[in-house]
């Protein structure tokens, strides 16, 4: 039995995230996240000449917790755009999981959305990568 080691970030790619407007208020964005058992949202814009939504950040749990929790700044008053990181870093679903470790690890970050035919359509963590390629180690060493 030989492992197939992901090679490119579409194979490893997480499908499933949170994306809400930059105008949701911070209380309604943890409600999504727990909700969905997730720990990202994708913030997004909406481009009034296109109608079409522009990712423009990404606001993590622990966002959530240091720049309003932790602040003691109110989750019903404070809106995404306000605790977001951005501009937002992306990668191509057809980069290799190595170009994306070292986007990550250039810019000290631990979540990576992926885009296909301009579309997010995913979030690449380190957390993932790294259990593939415990994964498929471990698969090589059972030889």
């Amino acid at each position: 039995m030989v492992a197939l080691r992901p090679d490119r970030v579409r194979d490893i790619v997480d499908t499933v995230f949170v994306t809400l407007d930059e105008n949701t208020l911070v209380a309604e964005a943890a409600r999504a996240l727990y909700k969905q058992e997730r720990r990202t949202i994708v913030v997004t814009h909406l481009n009034a000449s296109t109608s079409q939504r522009i990712p423009v950040g990404i606001v993590t749990e622990r966002d959530i917790i240091f720049r309003v929790v932790a602040q003691n700044r109110g989750p019903f008053k404070i809106e995404l755009k306000d605790i977001m990181s951005a501009p937002i870093i992306t990668i191509d679903a057809d980069k290799s999981v190595e170009e994306a470790m070292a986007i990550l690890d250039k810019h000290q970050i631990n979540r990576l959305p992926v885009i296909q035919d301009s579309s997010i359509i995913g979030i690449v963590t380190t957390r993932r990568i790294l259990s593939n390629v415990s994964i498929e180690k471990h698969a090589e060493t059972e030889f």
